[in-house]
Formats: structure tokens, sequence, C-alpha cells
């Protein structure tokens, strides 16, 4: 049977009949898709976009959609194993690298994007995870906008918006029950709803005083960076305004450069952020951007996938006046597998931060720390999101002052692992899933550009 006609069949299941009880809290939408607001529907049009202007990227694209609609829509990820999903993912992976299409065309070819896991991706553009239109209260008394204090940089986003993007689970406790909160911040082209239920969301299983929220920057963090900088900045000091409590920072591929933006340029935040957990960051961007933006070609491409060469100006103003170092404790956390930062090993690896005012860094590579065992696989640039050293040095970073430190850690038991705790093989599959999520954001994102937006005014003269 061919999937198309049954793209909703799985819709109404909640992520809570997939990953088990602990996942109520980020329950998904039960609404199928609007017509034309589907990933396969965004897919499908790309195949037939001469705008594209790359015949091999079409052809790609097409292979996609053949292998989403030829799905038997009775496929389920209980039915796979995680034995076979980790050798199917390391035939693929471990040959890399890959951009985001040629990834998304191999993990579909090799079975890895069951119907239960299509359906749940699919309906991304209408799931209230992923929405920047939340209504979160007028924050009492804060005065956090349009400045905490003199030195912050400007807001050039309405408080209304900035605070719209938050998004706060039913299950969060405002501060209460000795909990502190967690910020989570997406990567480049992939929805915080959509990504991190899969993963961080659950991030309880490993600390259970982490109350998390997350942050849904407007258009899957393709804009401006030094915009998407300011959601965090704002959402930094909302939520702790709103629990009387510091916050830890946890961000995936761009949303580390937006945090340590946001650290930078608003030099308030720091007061009040007790860590920063950084997941495949790439402090000092790419160097091969077209790994992240296939549509380099054509030399069209979005402004926050341009900022992020290893050239850039925005790169080399984030780096300049000591911004390469520590503003905060700071957990980094890397794999040489990633598909889409490169170098990530040896001395030059782009997830580095330095230490020289004095604040404590770890820099964390899975294959360093764990050579030649199960952890220190082939884990790429998503799935160090679910790697189980990865979850234990953020687990051990939130849960004490400064940064993760594996001489806490049992590296016999934690590299011994797979998954981290709680997490099984949907959310394996839903990891990589995303990478479906971040092509359709890729292919839609309108106007493209054809350079870097320039550096805002407040950053000149830093």
């Amino acid at each position: 049977m061919r999937f198309q006609s049954h793209l909703v069949v799985c819709l109404v299941v909640g992520t809570a009949s997939i990953f088990g009880a602990s996942a109520v809290a980020v329950r998904r939408d039960s609404m199928p898709p609007a017509p034309g607001e589907d990933l396969m529907t965004i897919l499908s049009h790309g195949v037939n976009d001469v705008s594209l202007g790359d015949p091999s990227l079409s052809s790609t694209l097409a292979s996609i959609v053949s292998n989403l609609t030829a799905i038997d829509p009775s496929t389920s990820s209980k039915d796979i194993t995680l034995q076979t999903t980790q050798h199917k993912l390391d035939a693929i992976f471990a040959k890399g690298p890959w951009d985001i299409i040629t990834a998304a065309n191999a993990i579909t070819a090799a079975g890895l994007i069951p119907a239960d896991i299509l359906s749940l991706l699919n309906g991304y553009l209408n799931s209230s995870l992923n929405s920047a239109h939340n209504e979160n209260p007028a924050p009492p008394n804060l005065n956090i906008y349009p400045r905490k204090a003199a030195g912050d940089a400007p807001y050039s986003v309405t408080e209304n918006d900035l605070r719209s993007a938050i998004h706060i689970p039913s299950s969060f406790s405002y501060g209460k029950n000795g909990k502190k909160p967690l910020i989570l911040v997406p990567g480049t082209a992939c929805p915080a709803g959509t990504t991190f239920s899969f993963n961080f969301a659950r991030f309880s299983a490993a600390a259970p005083n982490a109350d998390v929220v997350w942050i849904n920057i407007p258009r899957a963090s393709l804009n401006d960076a030094q915009l998407n900088a300011e959601y965090v900045a704002y959402a930094i000091h909302y939520i702790a305004g709103l629990s009387s409590s510091h916050v830890a920072a946890l961000g995936w591929s761009q949303g580390n450069l937006n945090i340590q933006w946001a650290l930078k340029y608003w030099p308030s935040t720091r007061a009040v952020v007790d860590d920063f957990i950084a997941m495949s960051p790439d402090f000092h961007g790419t160097v091969v951007r077209d790994l992240a933006c296939p549509l380099l070609g054509t030399l069209a491409c979005t402004p926050s996938l341009w900022q992020q060469g290893w050239d850039t100006e925005f790169i080399q103003t984030i780096r300049k006046d000591d911004g390469n170092s520590a503003y905060v404790p700071t957990t980094t956390i890397y794999s040489t597998f990633d598909e889409i930062v490169e170098p990530m090993s040896g001395p030059n690896a782009s997830a580095i931060l330095d230490s020289s005012r004095g604040v404590s860094v770890t820099n964390n590579h899975l294959q360093t720390i764990c050579p030649f065992k199960t952890a220190g696989g082939v884990y790429t640039h998503e799935g160090v999101l679910y790697n189980p050293l990865a979850w234990q040095l953020a687990a051990d970073a939130f849960n004490h002052d400064g940064p993760g430190q594996i001489e806490r850690l049992d590296l016999d038991s934690v590299c011994a692992q797979a998954l981290a705790p709680g997490l099984g093989v949907a959310d394996v599959l839903g990891t990589h899933g995303v990478l479906l999520v971040a092509a359709a954001n890729l292919l839609a994102y309108m106007p493209k550009t054809s350079k870097e937006p320039n550096i805002v005014g407040y950053a000149m003269g830093f």
C-alpha cells in the first residue's frame, strides 16, 4: 500500500503512546495537517521547483518523496530493533559527510522512517509544540524590556513576539518544588518542539529537578541569527523572572551560537544563567557550508545558514573580544561523525570553547571519552541529542556548580550504553527524522539570499 493516502492514520497518536508515560508533558497534537501544510506536500513541491536550478537536488528530493510514499502505513517503530537501527545508521553516516537533503534521502531509503514516525513529523507545521504564538502572561514587574540593564543591546523584536515564542509545557512548575528551568534552543531549520520532543523535552529522566521549556524561534531559526538571539536573551530573563530562579540553557547546533550571542551582547543574562550546555555547537562555523545548505550550488540560501560559514562576518564578530570563550560555566559535547559541522575532532574542532576570562569550560568529544565503545560510536549532528554520555554530562552540569565533568561519571557504565535514559528506538528514528523537516523548511523559506546579513550596529562597536 502507498503511504500518501494514509498520512492522517497515526496523527491521532499522542507522543505518550509511543514514548511512554514520561512523555505526557510533551503530548503531540491530534489534528491532521491542513492541506498544503504538511511535510510531504512541501517536499513534493520541491521536486518540481525550477528555481532550485540543480537537477541533482531535484532528483534527490524525488527519491525522498518516492521513499516516503512507498511506506506501508502499518509499519511502526516498534517493529525495528535498536541493533538494526544502529547498524543502518552506522552504514550511512560512517561514510560522511553529508548535506541535509542527501542525509534525509539516505535514512528514508534505509527504511528508518516507519509510518508512525512519518505521521508525527508530517504535521509539524500545525503542532502547538512548534507554535511561536503562545499566550504567556505578561511579566509582572520584571522590567526586562526594552532593556534589563544599561549595557544590554536593544531589542528590535516586539516584546509580545519575544514572549509568544516561548513554549511553557503544562507540567512547568514555575520554580516550585525545588526545580530549576532548563531552556532548550533549537538548531537551524528544525522547530524546537518537534526536535526536542524526541529527546531533551524529557530530560527529567536524567535530572528530575529539571523544568524544561523551549523557544520556538520564528521561521525555524532560518532568519538572521542576530535576530534569533533576541528571542534567547528575552527568554532567559522572562523564565528566570517567572520562576524567581536561575536557569540553565541547552542549545543544539545554531542554538548554541544564539545563546553565546545573547550572553555576549545582553551581559545581564549572565547573572541568571548557571549553565550553558552546548550540543553539536559550531562556535567557529563549518568549513563546508553546503553541508548545511545544499542550495549553495545556486548561490541561494537562508540568512542564518550564510552566517555559519567558517570565515563569515557573523562568526568573526561573535568570536572577537574573547567571544570564543565562555561567559558562564559551559559544557560542550560533540562527535567526529557530525554530518553538518566540520571539523568536529582535534584541536580545531568547531565545538571547542576557550576559558580566557577564567570561566570554567569542559569540551567533550564523544569518541575521545568513550573510544571504541558504544557511546563513542557513530553519533551524528542530531544523534548527539540522544547519546547517553551527552545526557549524563548535561545532567552532571545541571546538578553541580560549574560545567559537566567526566570525572564524576561512571564511564564504564555510560560508555557501554547506546541511548540516554528513558529513550527508545522511536526517539532515535524521530531525532534523525527531523532532517526531513529541516529539508522542507530549507525549501520553503523565502526569500532566499545570496549573502549573509550585515552585522547589527550594537555589535559593530562592541
